[in-house]
């Protein structure tokens, strides 16, 4: 477990392992106890890899010393509630799945010098390796553990110990005990190094499981199949597609450089072809042996993201007679892959056979990409050298047909084109008592074997896993195409408790919180819960545009109205009414339904911790749109053709000794010496992104991307960093990459109302005005939590300037934004200040020529400048703006005041966007982006040079 970037505070120190074997399924418990030896309260960050058909289906945390049980809820909901409930200081957990087939754990909190109890279960069917049931314990941390506790049970079996019941552990030995069979493991200062195994004797006859669930009877077959095995043609010309990104590192090269070279002696292969990719790709290269290509292979470096988007199936396939895929499916660069884009990007003209090495993977993409080009996937974690071999070089065995009576049966997996080995299972829903399945088995269209299965209710085994095991082959068979089946997908997730890219497990504090967000929990507190939800209601729902929308936009329409001349005037009577406080003034409060021309400010004497912005009012209203092409352009032109601003922003350099190095470095050499600095700042988001400026810098375009496009694999789902990659995105100019980022981010987080302006203004940067505007609009007109209070003024302002700016021949459609916030508001400057982090403080800072700042306590100036509200919780953004800028120069800074974080600190990425004549024809944009090292100072951003 981590804590931020920094993994030391927290670690696993106590892991109690329980696998329960009921026929061909196993569940596993993992028991653990995580320590801090930090003196501060953190939250804990675990990741783990699962297998391909492991599925987590249990978690628990300890409340008050005792295990509440955690409950499914859409994953986008289950963090939208753990940010919340960790802001008040309450204790909640979360494990959710990131990619592939990696889960991670958040829990809050851990105390000081103290620990948690958190227990994770996953389910899986155990595969048939030479005739036994074999079970493998990947490691779970690399880590020393204090205490390591394994048992294993075998329930319901008959197996005899004497003829097998065999472990990695050299002391582990079974025992008969009430027709089930035992084995328990304890070490100390143990560290797994390896995976570890056991192996139980298959049963030599087929088995079924049933579990009823109200009126539906699910069943679970399986069955010993023999390993057959045809040979096949093979190919002489291979083409091998190796995928050299930062994550596949991880994978066992040796293992896969000796599966390759043993097929390339099988086949005698004189014609292979070599491409490399990552987040692009990089080598084509063609040899006559197998020692060439491993020498070729074995000095590639792997650095970059992954890019599936990149391969063209069709072309690269084109002259081979088989495709070979070595990655772990791991497509981290681009957008997602769909049934259609699939159809469309992944078709080959020869057979293509996936190979993966790595736990941590994408099984079901290599699946689909293997499948569905009359290939087969090898995943080398759960595969033999000789296994492996055998399905290069064998045609593969696969289910070609399945037959059943629709009144009896419905919804049976695997579908056909399953490939079988060792041992064959399916699930279904049982409508009747009884049913024949007649199942067809062979290879290509060549049906060589046939069984009739009968499914009984009466006869089978009951056992509690049946009905998840069904819906697990269901969700897998669905996954191919994610994205086209998430709605299914999370339907079955939630019904089933299983954690899948859309669905989470959760637990929460106390059941107050499980009403307050509609989640049903755990059966212990279904009394109490439902007697609440009885006394309190339903709580009312938000619906149409807040009402305080419409206050803030007329309050700054107000602000804009306003002449040089009343500002100054207000200034001297506020200061004569002893209204002034040296910096500025404090607007007067006015009554709700006044509409207030200035923001309100927390008194000088409130402490900072205290002056968060006051709640929105909680009322809404719907009002009817009028009739309008765009929004009201007077003022979009140049309100003064001659004014001219100098924008002078401060340049950044970061003194750091690995910027040093490089640029002693001469050019040709520079990515090689990146690469020997990566090994010991691979784990710095900063590193990267300062890296690839100065790449950019010295005109090494392809080889900046390539770095840089390393933060989309560090931690795919980490908010901070893929805002981070896509701003610079943005400042490099490759809006394309950048809106598929941002789009991520609005799916993974989309309590944020931030990542859809970042979004927005990559479809604007991109041409994409209609998108643009559409997505800005929802912004704008959503409620969105108290601490983003009047964030919508900040995206009906852009709102507004992209349609009063947007070339008239590409007529946008604004039909469904109420017209009375439809009004371009043009500024002779406008600085946005955001940042990248999340319960972080970050105040811009703008003094004017007359020597006045305008910040969150001064927040309307002399001259007319206006601050936004005081975003004290995260990302901003804070938006100055000034109509008519006196000439002379415009300092402008960025205090960072502070963290609320509990995880372990992380450097903050500050940018800020300066236009200026924004809104107008003439409008220009310059961008500084700068790495906040300290907590807690004032850094300098630039100055701005205005005259008329």
């Amino acid at each position: 477990m981590s804590a931020g970037t920094d993994g030391k505070a927290i670690r696993l120190s106590n892991l109690s392992i329980d696998v329960a074997v009921t026929g061909n399924i196993a569940t596993t418990t993992y028991d653990m106890i995580f320590t801090n030896s930090s003196n501060r309260i953190l939250e804990g960050e675990f990741e783990f890899p699962l297998d391909n058909g492991q599925t987590v289906s249990r978690y628990a945390l300890d409340i008050n010393g005792k295990l509440r049980e955690g409950v499914v809820v859409e994953k986008e909901k289950g963090r939208q509630v753990f940010e919340t409930i960790v802001r008040k200081n309450i204790d909640p957990g979360l494990v959710e799945m990131t990619s592939g087939n990696n889960f991670k754990t958040r829990v809050y909190p851990i105390p000081a010098n103290g620990s948690r109890r958190v227990v994770i279960a996953y389910e899986q069917e155990l595969k048939t390796v030479n005739g036994n049931r074999t079970y493998i314990l990947q490691p779970l941390t690399d880590e020393t553990i204090d205490t390591f506790d394994f048992s294993i049970k075998v329930l319901n079996s008959s197996f005899k110990h004497e003829n097998g019941g065999s472990s990695s552990f050299e002391t582990i030995s079974f025992e008969d005990w009430n027709n089930s069979y035992n084995a328990h493991v304890k070490k100390e200062n143990y560290k797994q190094t390896k995976p570890l195994m056991f192996s139980l004797p298959a049963t030599k006859t087929d088995n079924t499981f049933i579990q009823t669930l109200g009126t539906d009877t699910y069943f679970y077959y399986y069955t010993p199949v023999e390993a057959k095995t045809r040979g096949k043609k093979l190919p002489s010309k291979i083409t091998v597609l190796y995928d050299v990104s930062a994550s596949s590192a991880k994978r066992d090269k040796t293992r896969e450089f000796s599966l390759l070279e043993k097929y390339i002696a099988a086949c005698n292969a004189k014609n292979i072809t070599v491409v490399t990719f990552s987040n692009e790709v990089h080598q084509t290269k063609t040899f006559n042996s197998a020692a060439a290509v491993k020498e070729f292979l074995e000095n590639q470096e792997f650095d970059g993201a992954t890019n599936f988007n990149a391969l063209d199936f069709a072309s690269l396939s084109a002259k081979a007679d088989e495709v070979l895929l070595f990655s772990d499916g791991m497509n981290t660069w681009g957008s997602s892959i769909t049934m259609s884009g699939a159809a469309k990007n992944f078709e080959a003209s020869a057979p293509v056979i996936a190979v993966n090495s790595c736990a941590s993977a994408n099984h079901s993409l290599l699946t689909m990409l293997s499948s569905k080009n009359n290939g087969v996937y090898i995943d080398l974690c759960s595969k033999t050298d000789e296994e492996a071999l055998s399905m290069l070089t064998k045609e593969t065995y696969r289910l070609l047909n399945v037959e059943y009576d629709s009144a009896k049966f419905s919804s049976v997996y695997p579908e056909k084109g399953a490939a079988v080995s060792g041992t064959f299972s399916m699930a279904g829903v049982l409508k009747k008592k009884s049913g024949t399945i007649k199942l067809s088995f062979g290879y290509g269209k060549n049906v060589t074997d046939r069984i009739d299965v009968e499914i009984s209710a009466v006869k089978g085994i009951e056992a509690e896993s049946v009905q998840r095991m069904w819906a697990q082959k269901k969700i897998e068979s669905l996954s191919v195409f994610y994205d086209d089946n998430k709605t299914e997908i999370t339907e079955l997730a939630k019904k089933f408790n299983i954690v899948t890219q859309e669905t989470s497990l959760i637990v929460l504090d106390n059941v107050s919180d499980y009403v307050r967000y509609g989640i049903t929990p755990p059966a212990e507190l279904k009394d109490e819960y439902d007697r609440l939800v009885r006394s309190n209601g339903k709580p009312a729902g938000k619906d149409g545009i807040p009402a305080s929308v419409y206050r803030t936009f007329e309050a700054f329409k107000k602000w804009w109205n306003t002449s040089p001349k009343e500002f100054k005037e207000n200034k001297k009577q506020k200061k004569s009414k002893g209204d002034w406080n040296g910096t500025g003034f404090n607007p007067p409060v006015y009554s709700e339904a006044e509409v207030m021309a200035e923001s309100s400010v927390m008194m000088d004497s409130a402490p900072r911790t205290m002056r968060a912005a006051a709640p929105a009012a909680a009322n809404t209203m719907a009002l009817e749109t009028v009739e309008a092409d765009a929004a009201k352009s007077a003022g979009a032109q140049p309100r003064n053709a001659a004014a001219s601003a100098k924008i002078e922003l401060q340049s950044w350099s970061p003194d750091n000794d690995y910027l040093k190095k490089l640029k002693k470095t001469s050019t040709e050499n520079m990515y090689s010496v990146y690469l020997e600095l990566r090994a010991q700042y691979s784990a710095s988001p900063a590193f990267f992104m300062e890296v690839s400026d100065y790449f950019f810098e010295e005109g090494l375009e392809k080889e900046a991307y390539r770095i840089l496009s390393n933060l989309a694999e560090m931690e795919t789902e980490n908010s901070d960093i893929l805002r981070a990659l896509g701003n610079k995105l943005i400042e490099h100019k490759d809006y394309a990459n950048a809106i598929w980022v941002f789009t991520k981010l609005t799916k993974i987080r989309s309590e944020i109302p931030q990542f859809y302006r970042d979004l927005a203004m990559a479809y604007h940067y991109n041409g994409e005005n209609q998108q643009a505007v559409d997505t800005l609009w929802y912004m704008a007109s959503k409620a969105w939590d108290n601490r983003f209070e009047e964030i919508q003024q900040i995206a009906l302002n852009d709102m507004n300037s992209i349609i009063a700016l947007n070339d008239k021949k590409s007529k946008l459609d604004t039909s469904n934004i109420d017209k009375k916030l439809m009004e371009n508001f043009p500024v002779d400057i406008r600085i946005v200040l955001t940042w990248n982090t999340d319960n972080c403080d970050i105040d811009l800072w703008v003094t004017d020529p007359d020597g006045e700042k305008c910040f969150y306590q001064n927040k309307v100036t002399a001259n007319g400048g206006h601050m936004s509200r005081d975003f004290t919780q995260g990302y901003g953004p804070e938006e100055f703006c000034i109509k008519e800028a006196p000439e002379g120069t415009y300092k402008i800074e960025a205090n960072y005041y502070g963290t609320s974080s509990q995880k372990m600190l992380q450097p903050v990425i500050v940018q800020a966007e300066v236009f200026t004549n924004f809104g107008r024809k003439n409008q220009k944009r310059e961008v500084l982006t700068l790495q906040l090292d300290s907590v807690k100072g004032v850094f300098t951003i630039g100055t701005i040079t205005f005259k008329k």
